[in-house]
């Protein structure tokens, strides 16, 4: 309160000295009001012109052949016959069995003489076709069959490529206030001047 009454004070004498040097009495202690224009500064900033984008990109899957071996027919055994070989055979067979036969003979002095013979048996040679080695059964084993096949194969899957492109800045010039408009009071005819 008691500076304002002092503020109010110190007016009302600035305003009567001013009164006075109006009226053309002596200014002994007289002020003068100066404006004083804005102060004005250029800052250099760094300012964002571009944001930062990702952009997306789909690299598609690879994929290969790959050839292996397979079995198309397994292994099995069948039989196999071997025929019978056939040849000529020699053998002796008895064409006549022993007998006894009655056999009248003359002797030295013109008698007939009668006996009861011991005729041998009479035997051929007689050739015959003949299996010479029988019909024989061979098991065989058939190998199995196999096949080189070609199969496509996933060798990397598909995937998504994120790119960053960065934000882009420039450095700009931005006029800013340094110091407001203001006035002060000047002494007149020079002296210390009265604060703002």
């Amino acid at each position: 309160m008691r500076s304002c009454r002092a503020i109010l004070f110190g007016l009302g004498a600035l305003l009567s000295m001013l009164s006075a040097a109006e009226a053309g009495a002596p200014c002994r202690n007289c002020f003068e009001k100066v404006d004083h224009p804005p102060v004005y500064r250029n800052v250099e900033e760094k300012v964002q012109v571009r944001p930062a984008q990702t952009f997306s990109r789909v690299i598609p899957a690879q994929y290969g052949v790959v050839y292996e071996t397979i079995e198309v027919r397994p292994s099995y055994t069948v039989t196999r016959e071997i025929p019978a070989q056939l040849g000529t055979v020699s053998e002796q067979v008895m064409v006549a069995p022993p007998r006894k036969e009655w056999q009248v003979t003359v002797d030295a002095h013109g008698r007939e003489i009668g006996c009861w013979v011991q005729v041998p048996a009479m035997y051929a040679v007689r050739h015959r076709t003949a299996v010479v080695v029988p019909t024989r059964f061979l098991p065989v084993t058939v190998p199995a069959v196999y096949e080189t096949r070609a199969r496509k194969v996933l060798i990397s899957p598909e995937k998504v490529q994120n790119e960053v492109i960065p934000a882009q800045y420039e450095k700009q010039v931005r006029r800013e206030m340094a110091q407001p408009a203001s006035s002060s009071w000047q002494p007149l005819g020079g002296g210390r001047a009265l604060p703002r």
